[in-house]
């Protein structure tokens, strides 16, 4: 199996060869690789349970032999927190993840994606820009990854150092640096759109706020001598500083969502959300990562059929179809992990309009 990316997503979407099974795998709970490996056996045995509802044994035993011989469990780093693998005939990969998941076992006719919404739309990556009087370097976090992206060095400070008995240049001041490379990096920075973290000394730090014209600056930073830290180090105290960030960005949204309810453009009832999808009148569509609502989404006409529980390989997550349905018509999806934000509902949608809907004084008042 490959190792999937951000731009794979979208084929993951609009996968159509069932079966596909989502599987969701988290370290928590697991203290070494060993405990992993069980949890990942377990995970395909309970994958095995639902293909065999409608399937033949054999077709499962050839079916499942290619995640029965995988070693994505063994390729996950120390920040990983998990990995969430795709498997059908036609997409076999897998994602690592530094953010927390529940485990989690889908084998359904579409694949399971909320909890990777919620990891891809809040955690696009970021830049670090890691500073020193020697060198300045530009890094972005893309795919799990720490790429460095551009380097700029005190070319006057180097030369300084191979002419010291000379009188030729003079020592540029890390204000001049910074200053001067601040210029460049607004330049480079200008087009992105992900929060910026700053590293390095208090003095440094200060110089570069002041010349960094860019809105997406965190106010937090990684303070002290980062030269000789090690890169996965770095990145792992980034994430810690970024977690207030990823929440006050899903606040606003519950903001948005909160004003969409007082001016009457939101609805609660799912059979109205899977509706309104269908027609693609869904602006903004908000679901809980951890609520599953088991059954089938008819995709022409928006009809919700509910089980009660997810009973064979069928059974798929209507509220996770929604969400598809949603992005494919070009709409946007917001992943929570709780609904107190969004008053106990297990979703809840801005809508362009409700011509569309019979019911055109709908209550945000009724909890599930």
């Amino acid at each position: 199996m490959k190792e999937l990316m951000n731009q794979d997503l979208k084929a993951i979407t609009e996968a159509e060869s069932a079966p596909m099974i989502s599987i969701y795998l988290s370290k928590e709970g697991a203290l070494d690789l060993k405990a992993l490996n069980e949890k990942w056996k377990e995970s395909l045995n309970k994958a095995e349970h639902f293909l065999l509802k409608d399937y033949t044994k054999s077709f499962v035993h050839s079916f499942m032999e290619p995640l029965w011989l995988s070693d994505c469990v063994q390729k996950l780093e120390h920040l990983d927190k998990g990995v969430i693998v795709f498997f059908s005939s036609t997409i076999k990969g897998y994602l690592r993840v530094q953010s927390s998941i529940n485990d989690l076992v889908i084998v359904a006719d579409s694949f399971h994606i909320k909890p990777v919404l919620r990891i891809k739309n809040n955690e696009k990556g970021f830049f670090l820009i890691s500073m020193s009087a020697k060198a300045i370097n530009v890094w972005v976090e893309t795919n799990g990854h720490l790429y460095r992206m551009e380097t700029f060095r005190n070319e006057i400070e180097a030369e300084d150092n191979l002419t010291k008995n000379t009188n030729k240049v003079t020592k540029q001041s890390p204000r001049e640096f910074i200053a001067q490379t601040a210029t460049e990096i607004n330049k480079l920075l200008s087009v992105y759109k992900l929060p910026i973290i700053l590293a390095g000394v208090n003095e440094h730090l200060g110089h570069m706020r002041k010349y960094l014209d860019h809105s997406m600056v965190l106010a937090e930073c990684i303070s002290g001598n980062v030269e000789r830290e090690k890169v996965e180090d770095l990145r792992g105290r980034c994430f810690e500083l970024l977690q207030p960030y990823y929440h006050q960005k899903e606040m606003e949204a519950v903001e948005e969502l909160n004003l969409a309810v007082k001016k009457n453009r939101a609805i609660t009832y799912v059979e109205d959300i899977a509706v309104s999808a269908v027609y693609g009148k869904i602006k903004k569509l908000f679901v809980l990562e951890n609520r599953q609502l088991w059954g089938a989404v008819n995709k022409i006409t928006g009809e919700v059929f509910i089980s009660p529980r997810k009973s064979n390989s069928h059974d798929d997550d209507i509220l996770d179809d929604i969400c598809q349905m949603v992005l494919a018509r070009g709409g946007e999806v917001v992943v929570l992990k709780n609904s107190e934000n969004i008053k106990g509902y297990i979703a809840a949608a801005i809508v362009t309009d409700r011509s569309h809907l019979y019911d055109f004084n709908q209550s945000y008042s009724v909890s599930v």
